[in-house]
C-alpha cells in the first residue's frame, strides 16, 4: 500500500515532469499530469496555477473554473487548518473563481 508521503513524492515529481513538458512545448503532456494532481487532491497550489495559466491561453473558460472549484475544496476542506499559506492560497483561488466566472456571463 502506498503512503501519503510516497503519494505526495510522486504527485511532486508529476509537477516537476509537468514543468519540463510545459518548457518542451508539450502542453498536452504537462495537462495530463496535472490533472491527476488535481484530481487526486493535491494540497498545493502549484497543478491548479498552471492549469488557470494553460487554459486561459487556450480559452477554455469552462475548465479553468472546474480546477479553481477543486482548488477552492481542496483548500478549504483537505489542507491542514493551521498551515500557514492555506488561507492566503484560498482566498486567492476564491478571487480568481470569482473573475473567471464573470468571464462566462
Amino acid at each position: 500500500m502506498i503512503t501519503d508521503e510516497e503519494t505526495f513524492e510522486l504527485q511532486v515529481e508529476r509537477n516537476s515532469r509537468g514543468k519540463n513538458y510545459e518548457k518542451e512545448g508539450q502542453t498536452d503532456k504537462a495537462i495530463k499530469l496535472y490533472e491527476t494532481n488535481v484530481n487526486e487532491g493535491f494540497e498545493g497550489n502549484f497543478p491548479y496555477d498552471r492549469l488557470c495559466i494553460i487554459y486561459n491561453k487556450m480559452e477554455r473558460y469552462a475548465d479553468v473554473i472546474r480546477v479553481l472549484e477543486r482548488a477552492v475544496y481542496i483548500f478549504e476542506n483537505e489542507v491542514y487548518k493551521d498551515r500557514g499559506d492555506r488561507l492566503p492560497k484560498l482566498e486567492k483561488f476564491k478571487k480568481q473563481l470569482e473573475k473567471s466566472n464573470k468571464k462566462i456571463k
